[in-house]
């Protein structure tokens, strides 16, 4: 953890005061269906775009309300919030998912078009750091627009709630909404969602679909006026152990240095109730690219894996960072944009539920990729979660597993992803994805090497897959602790004199841009062999078979 805030967070998360008994694992279907995040209907063919960035932060939340609305019935709204935005709208018109769009310069129109759908505005307390949360749960249960007063009547909207000095603290306020509006909110999803990002239009997803929208503020908000980041977390803890387990929550629960709790023990508190995370907090329009459907991915064939040389080194370049392609597709781009591109092999991180949530832009990444890139399964699977913590909530922590597991297969096998790279394990969770998911070549365990093991034969394995099969596993060997020059000196350290040797090399992408990871294959020495980590367990498994 960064600071002792964050730890003693972490140490909270994982004791068991939270809940009285263990949560139940539902049996019953998704509320929207059999797959692993909810599906919009498919959008209109002419699409409304807003340029949101020209409207005020009360106006972005209103018409992105009325975005979340119109999206239940059929997606037709696009905000605009940056030229990257136009880049994937014009994508999608190439490949022919809609016809074309228009931009709407009087946005107040659409009020009037879709009346209908909105039966008010619910003013929200804006003295509270989280008032805009509560207000925009209000919203989603009883199909109101978050607005502020005068907004309501200049869009003409009636008030039928005003939550104006009703709550002093925002965890009253939290504590209020799932006593009210338990039932109406959507049992399988949530949304960890900052309060600074709310009038940017992030929350169409979670609105949409009646998801929980909830923060809790960390050791730099904590300050605001009505935070409270203990209480907080003891209420959000009951309200998840009430959910049924194996739900997905959306968003993210941090924002920069100690805005919220944190991503280790935000994940953490969401995989010991059997949630796991699907990050989406910086981006907006899910309500509408959800719609979109693809059956199935295929990737580019490789070509053969080298001849094994025993005298060498092979090496796996894999690239976080976990699921973020669907957060920071502009971001990931210039990895497939670099000149160096297709040059070597290189594999590339891909949260499958993409799939579901974005299934034009993942087509991007599949029709940019080259016979040398290889995408994998991130994040430990269907959705972001620690597998050492995951249900450890759950009366029947196997059957959560299973449920989980199963829609990661599922998606992996829609995606054509062969392996799966997990945020660390335990051997006997590891084990658990070496049996739910025999069509793996492999299983890339680790988000870098901080699994505690060190040597090579410590690090690459082979589990048993059953009496007559196995299948290797490759823990990270590298990490980003040396900074940018630290690659070679922890694949020399955990390798030493061992040859052949097969290597995880874990690539951080927040360290190593598109140049460095260019100049690490380039500074290979004569025993480096890179390879796609298809061709590695290839070679592994004839290795080990001499």
């Amino acid at each position: 953890m960064r600071n002792i805030f964050y730890t003693l967070l972490l140490i909270i998360c994982g004791s068991h005061v939270f809940v009285s008994s263990p949560i139940s694992a539902d049996e019953a279907s998704r509320s929207w269906g059999d797959t692993f995040l909810p599906k919009s209907p498919t959008p209109a063919r002419q699409i409304q775009v807003v340029h949101v960035y020209r409207l005020s932060a009360d106006e972005r939340i209103a018409i992105t309300c009325l975005q979340s609305l119109v999206a239940r019935e059929k997606p037709s709204i696009f905000l605009l919030r940056s030229e990257d935005d136009i880049h994937w709208l014009d994508w999608h018109k190439a490949k022919g998912y809609i016809d074309g769009y228009e931009t709407v310069d009087d946005w107040k129109s659409l009020f009037t078009r879709h009346r209908h759908l909105a039966a008010g505005a619910v003013v929200p307390d804006r003295s509270l750091y989280q008032g805009d949360l509560i207000a925009l749960n209000v919203a989603s249960c009883e199909d109101l627009i978050v607005a502020s007063q005068p907004l309501a009547a200049k869009l003409g909207l009636p008030v039928k709630i005003d939550l104006r000095d009703r709550f002093t603290t925002y965890n009253d306020g939290l504590k209020w909404i799932w006593s009210t509006y338990q039932k109406r909110l959507n049992p399988h999803l949530c949304d960890f969602r900052a309060p600074g990002l709310i009038q940017h239009g992030t929350f169409d997803y979670a609105f949409q679909w009646r998801g929980l929208m909830f923060w809790i503020s960390g050791s730099k908000d904590s300050i605001r006026p009505g935070a409270s980041p203990q209480a907080e977390l003891q209420t959000v803890s009951k309200i998840l152990s009430q959910m049924p387990a194996g739900g997905v929550c959306v968003g993210f629960p941090a924002l920069g240095e100690g805005e919220g709790i944190g991503e280790p023990p935000g994940v953490k508190l969401l995989s010991r109730y059997g949630k796991s995370l699907v990050c989406t907090n910086h981006r907006s329009n899910y309500s509408l690219l959800s719609g979109f459907r693809i059956a199935r991915f295929t990737q580019p064939k490789q070509p053969p894996a080298p001849a094994l040389d025993k005298k060498k080194i092979y090496i796996a370049l894999v690239l976080s960072d976990g699921d973020n392609q669907i957060l920071w597709p502009r971001f990931f781009r210039q990895f497939f944009e670099h000149p160096s591109h297709g040059k070597f092999p290189l594999a590339f991180g891909m949260g499958p539920a993409i799939r579901e949530l974005q299934p034009g832009v993942a087509r991007w990444y599949y029709e940019h990729a080259r016979p040398t890139t290889e995408l994998i399964a991130d994040v430990s699977g269907a959705g972001y979660m620690h597998p050492d913590h995951f249900a450890v909530e759950c009366d029947n922590p196997d059957r959560v597993w299973s449920e989980f597991l199963s829609h990661t297969r599922r998606l992996m096998s829609a995606a054509d992803l062969r392996t799966i790279r997990t945020v660390g394990g335990a051997d006997r969770n590891i084990e658990r994805y070496v049996r739910a998911l025999p069509e793996c070549h492999s299983i890339f365990a680790d988000m870098g090497r901080y699994s505690g093991r060190e040597g090579i034969d410590n690090l690459t394995y082979m589990m048993k897959l059953d009496d007559a099969n196995e299948m290797p596993v490759f823990r990270a060997v590298t990490s980003w602790r040396y900074g940018k020059e630290g690659f070679y000196r922890e694949v020399r350290e955990q390798v030493g004199e061992k040859r052949p040797a097969f290597v995880n090399g874990f690539v951080h992408c927040w360290t190593f841009g598109p140049d460095d990871i260019a100049r690490i294959y380039e500074n290979r020495d004569d025993d480096i062999v890179f390879v796609t980590p298809s061709q590695l367990a290839e070679l592994y498994r004839e290795a080990t078979k001499m």
